[in-house]
């Protein structure tokens, strides 16, 4: 039987034999760990590898290059993209967003969108499906040329007129077409009313050149309302326009509130419609 002492010496050996595989099985259990997370992290970064390389697969729409306005001034116009689901088209006055529009055509009429007085611009860009799994969207164009909206013109589509009502040229001239004095100026300077020479009919010209035509106009300077018929003379007498009567006075003026007609009396109310 061995002493004491060295039966205490030969335990505390033995602990301290035992100790050390104890810190190696902590050890190993942490590589274990650390694996697993190496694992999952290359996991993830494969993942994200293949969701990169489907993205990058896909094939990015045409930028688009010819953009333009129609002979009207308010139609956006675009050349057509092939696998374009739908076109994005941005609006600007003086080089300020005022409107932003989807259309799946390759033309889009910006006139309600023009209600203030300026030059405008617009750029577009070609748009995939949502869902696609072989395109994406286009870049955005460059800027377009500018086309000038007048502040009659503005105006008059503020408070829901229409560019039909506003032709380039004269009374009579075909759309676009211009009478030769207006030809030889690129710019009309002042608006004016102009008397036509033989007919003695009278039309509106605004500063731009373009006028009135087939339906109702405000002189801003006086706030008189007159109506133009569809060749763009001014009207009066008696005027059927959209279920009411209106009448025009020997000036053209729109008449308001009471007055005497051919001897008779008629009321109208503030908008020129007849009281019945």
């Amino acid at each position: 039987m061995l002493p004491v002492a060295q039966q205490s010496s030969i335990q505390s050996n033995q602990v301290s034999e035992e100790r050390p595989c104890k810190k190696r099985r902590r050890f190993h259990m942490k590589n274990w760990k650390k694996q697993i997370a190496l694992v999952v992290a290359a996991g993830v970064l494969m993942a994200m590898g293949a969701v990169t390389a489907f993205a990058s697969s896909k094939s990015r729409l045409e930028t688009i290059t010819d953009l333009y306005w129609g002979d009207d001034g308010t139609t956006a116009n675009w050349e057509t993209v092939e696998d374009a689901y739908q076109y994005e088209v941005r609006l600007y006055c003086e080089e300020s967003q005022v409107a932003s529009v989807k259309t799946k055509k390759d033309s889009y009429d910006m006139e309600k969108k023009m209600t203030k007085e300026g030059n405008y611009t617009f750029r577009v860009r070609a748009l995939a499906k949502s869902n696609s799994k072989e395109f994406t969207d286009g870049y955005w164009s460059e800027d377009s040329e500018e086309t000038y909206i007048a502040a009659d013109f503005a105006e008059l589509i503020k408070n829901g007129g229409s560019s039909s009502q506003l032709k380039n040229g004269g009374p009579g001239k075909k759309e676009g077409e211009q009478a030769a004095e207006e030809k030889e100026a690129s710019v009309v300077s002042q608006a004016k009313w102009i008397q036509e020479a033989g007919s003695g009919r009278w039309w509106y010209q605004n500063a731009d050149g373009s006028y009135p035509a087939n339906g109702w106009w405000q002189d801003l300077a006086n706030g008189i309302w007159y109506f133009f018929d569809a060749q763009g003379y001014m009207q009066t007498g008696w005027i059927d326009w959209n279920g009411s009567r209106y009448y025009c006075t020997g000036s053209g003026a729109m008449a308001v509130g009471e007055y005497t007609i051919d001897g008779a009396a008629y009321r109208f109310d503030a908008s020129g419609a007849l009281q019945q």
